[in-house]
């Protein structure tokens, strides 16, 4: 609230419920935006700051001609485990006054493939984030005293355009299908199964000592079905690799909810060292465009973006 305020105290406005439906082009420039599909902005620089859930907008990028490629992302589940049982294996005797504790995990696969930690959640809750009709999704997130029950993250592998193909929206296809078979494997709701029934290849039935911390109903599932066998395989081959590193990570009852695959933008929007797109005026940026891979390096892309503004005009 307070950063809205100063914006607003120095002449920004937010306009909610306001959806970009087509960019206004003259002479290879841009001119403003149009709202809604009937409203009109005029200006002669716009930031597409549009997240990377932004298929829409793509789209519509697409259609207008500008130049985009698809991009490496990663696609897994999201694991949770009791929040004082990774405090203590982080933090030993000092978890009780040290607070909710983070990790992060990497691995790599004999293959070669990437197998990590993503958006590591302490004391949080898994969240249904779907954004489509038939499809779902899941995120993390933590309220501030991160004090909830359970600690999560995405354990997520890495996949190229080798995996899902070389066209623009190939990777936003594979999403989809992934996002797809999670919405039919918990009949709507999340899926959820354990470590150990994972390892099976079975669909679980009754939980251990962890019980699921989310927001969004559950129902069992077999997250195999979901998954393409090479993600699970990774993730099967990366679990006790994780358990050496924090204790009881590979635990039987850890909890798998899937599907996670918003972990980047599917697609870059090409730019120049002005961070210019392909039509003059119209910037490209953060995480959505595909500069980034978090919210810090988000908002860094977003400064970087800010002062080649300053410096163009």
């Amino acid at each position: 609230m307070n950063m809205r305020n100063h914006i607003l105290s120095l002449g920004g406005e937010f306009h909610y419920r306001s959806c970009v439906t087509n960019l206004l082009v003259s002479n290879g420039k841009i001119t403003g935006v149009e709202v809604n599909h009937k409203e009109k902005i005029a200006s002669s620089c716009v930031v597409l700051a549009i997240g990377h859930s932004a298929r829409d907008t793509f789209v519509m990028l697409h259609e207008k001609g500008i130049l985009m490629r698809p991009k490496n992302f990663a696609v897994g589940v999201r694991v949770e485990h009791p929040r004082r049982m990774i405090d203590q294996s982080q933090y030993g005797e000092f978890s009780s006054i040290l607070g909710s504790a983070s990790y992060k995990l990497t691995y790599q696969t004999k293959e070669g493939r990437g197998v990590y930690s993503f958006c590591m959640c302490p004391g949080g809750f898994v969240v249904n984030a779907s954004s489509e009709k038939g499809r779902l999704v899941v995120n993390g997130m933590s309220n501030y005293d991160r004090n909830e029950e359970n600690s999560n993250s995405a354990i997520v592998v890495s996949v190229t355009p080798e995996d899902f193909g070389c066209d623009i929206f190939s990777g936003m296809e594979f999403q989809r299908k992934l996002e797809e078979a999670a919405y039919q494997e918990g009949k709507g709701l999340i899926p959820v199964q354990l470590y150990k029934d994972f390892c099976d290849n079975q669909v679980s039935t009754s939980y251990g000592e962890i019980h699921p911390h989310t927001k969004g109903s559950t129902s069992f599932g077999n997250l195999r079905n979901v998954l393409p066998s090479f993600v699970s395989d990774s993730i099967l081959e990366a679990m006790p690799e994780f358990g050496k590193k924090i204790q009881n990570f590979d635990r039987s009852d850890a909890l798998f909810l899937g599907v996670e695959t918003r972990t980047s933008s599917p697609v870059v929007i090409e730019r120049n060292d002005d961070f210019v797109s392909s039509i003059s005026g119209l910037y490209p940026c953060g995480e959505g465009a595909g500069y980034a891979g978090g919210i810090t390096t988000a908002a860094i892309d977003g400064m970087k973006t800010a002062e080649k503004i300053v410096l163009s005009s």
